[in-house]
C-alpha cells in the first residue's frame, strides 16, 4: 500500500519542535495503523512546548518525542488478531496504554495505572503522541465514530472524556447546580456533561471576557461570571476568596457541585466557599504543586473535595452523548492548521488570544 509523507511534530526541547518525515511502521499483533486526520493542542502538549518538562522530567533533546493525544482517524491497516476493526473504520483514539495487569487496571481504573503509557507524554517515556499523519495503535483504544460525527469531533473525544469522568464522580443530579471554573474546552464540555447528566443551572467563571461570551451561547442557562482578580494589596488569599465568593453569591445560590479546570489558587478556594454545605468541589486542573486551601470551611460544612485525573472506561459514553445531541461541539474548534503548519499552530496557542477555544492541526 502507497502512503503519504508520516511528518511529525517532534519536540527536542523547549521552543525545538520539528516538523520530520518519519517511517510508516506496520501494525503488531492486536495494533491497527490509523491515518491521523484531526489533532487537537492540549494545555499540556502547549506546557511541553513552552517549558519542555512536566513536573519533575525533563525532555532530553537526544531522545526527542512526538506531541499530541487529542486524536481521530481512519483505520488503514489491519494487524495479526484484530478482529473488531476494519479497514476505513473512523475511530477516535484514546492515548493511554495502560498494563492491564495491575490491580488498577483490574478494577477498572486504568486511568490510575502505575506503568501507563500515555501518548505524548514522558511518563514511562519519552512515549510519542499522535502529532503525525500514521501511528499505530492497540485495537482496544480505537473507538468506532458514528459516519456522521466528523474527524475534529472526534478529536475532542478525548477532553470530553475528561468532562465525562469527573462528572460522573459526582452527585450531579436532576436539578443541580454546578459552578464551572474555567471557560476552556474542558470547562465547557464539563458544563455540558454537567447538563446531560441532569445539572439545570451553571455558572461558568472565567477571566477572559470572548470565552465568557461563547459560554453564554453554547450551552442554556449558562451563566457568565467574570473571575476577579487579586491585587498586590490582597495578602490572604482565603479572606480575599470568602469575599468574592459572597459577592457571588448574592447573585446567585450556593452551588451543589463546583468543578474548578484552572488548578488556579484563587480558583479552587472560591470553589469552595460558593459550594453548599454537604456539597462537592471536584478539582480537574493541574496547578501547583501545593495550594491553600479553607480546611475550616470544608470540614465544618462537610465539603467534599475530589480529585479527577484523565478517565477510565469514558470513551463510548462520550462518543453516545455526541452521538445523541446530549453534548453540542459545535463552535469549540476556533482555528484548524494543516500538519505542514504544526509550528504556526503552537505560536498562536502560546499567545493565548482572543477568541481562541480549540486549536486543532490535520488533515481536516
Amino acid at each position: 500500500m502507497v502512503y503519504q509523507t508520516n511528518i511529525a511534530a517532534v519536540l527536542y526541547q523547549a521552543h525545538d519542535l520539528r516538523m520530520e518525515e518519519r517511517p510508516v511502521r506496520s501494525p503488531s499483533s492486536g495494533e491497527v495503523l490509523v491515518n491521523i486526520k484531526a489533532t487537537g493542542i492540549c494545555g499540556s502538549d502547549l506546557h511541553y512546548y513552552l517549558d519542555g518538562t512536566m513536573g519533575p522530567l525533563k525532555l532530553d533533546p537526544r531522545s526527542p518525542m512526538i506531541l499530541g493525544h487529542e486524536s481521530s482517524g481512519i483505520v488503514v491497516q489491519l494487524g495479526p488478531g484484530v478482529t473488531q476493526l476494519k479497514v476505513g473504520d473512523r475511530v477516535a483514539i484514546e492515548p493511554g496504554r495502560s498494563c492491564q495487569s495491575c490491580k488498577f487496571c483490574a478494577d477498572g481504573q486504568y486511568n490510575l495505572c502505575p506503568n501507563m503509557r500515555f501518548l505524548g507524554s514522558l511518563r514511562q517515556g519519552p512515549n510519542d503522541g499522535s502529532l503525525q499523519r500514521y501511528a499505530c495503535f492497540p485495537e482496544h483504544l480505537c473507538h468506532k465514530m458514528p459516519e456522521t460525527m466528523r474527524f475534529e469531533d472526534g478529536a475532542l473525544i478525548e477532553p470530553l472524556s475528561v468532562a465525562v469522568h469527573a462528572v460522573g464522580r459526582t452527585p450531579v443530579k436532576q436539578g443541580s447546580m454546578v459552578a464551572i471554573f474555567g471557560a476552556g474546552p474542558v470547562g465547557l464540555l464539563t458544563a455540558a456533561a454537567a447538563y446531560a447528566q441532569g445539572a439545570s443551572q451553571c455558572l461558568v467563571l472565567d477571566i477572559n471576557a470572548s470565552r465568557l461570551a461563547f459560554a453564554a451561547t453554547y450551552l442554556p442557562n449558562i451563566q457568565p461570571v467574570v473571575m476577579p482578580t487579586t491585587t498586590t494589596g490582597d495578602k490572604d488569599v482565603l479572606d480575599w476568596a470568602q469575599v468574592q465568593s459572597e459577592t457571588i453569591k448574592k447573585q446567585f445560590s450556593e452551588v451543589d457541585v463546583a468543578f474548578d479546570c484552572t488548578g488556579v489558587e484563587t480558583c479552587i478556594n472560591i470553589a469552595v466557599f460558593l459550594t453548599r454545605p454537604g456539597g462537592t468541589v471536584m478539582l480537574i486542573g493541574m496547578g501547583k504543586r501545593s495550594t491553600v486551601m479553607p480546611t475550616d470551611i470544608i470540614v465544618t460544612r462537610q465539603v467534599d473535595v475530589l480529585g479527577n485525573f484523565r478517565y477510565a472506561n469514558t470513551y463510548p459514553k462520550a462518543i453516545d452523548l455526541v452521538q445523541q445531541g446530549a453534548v453540542p461541539l459545535d463552535g469549540l474548534v476556533t482555528h484548524r492548521f494543516a500538519l505542514e503548519d504544526t509550528l504556526q499552530a503552537f505560536e498562536l496557542a502560546k499567545k493565548n488570544a482572543e477568541g481562541v477555544i480549540k486549536i486543532q492541526i490535520g488533515d481536516f
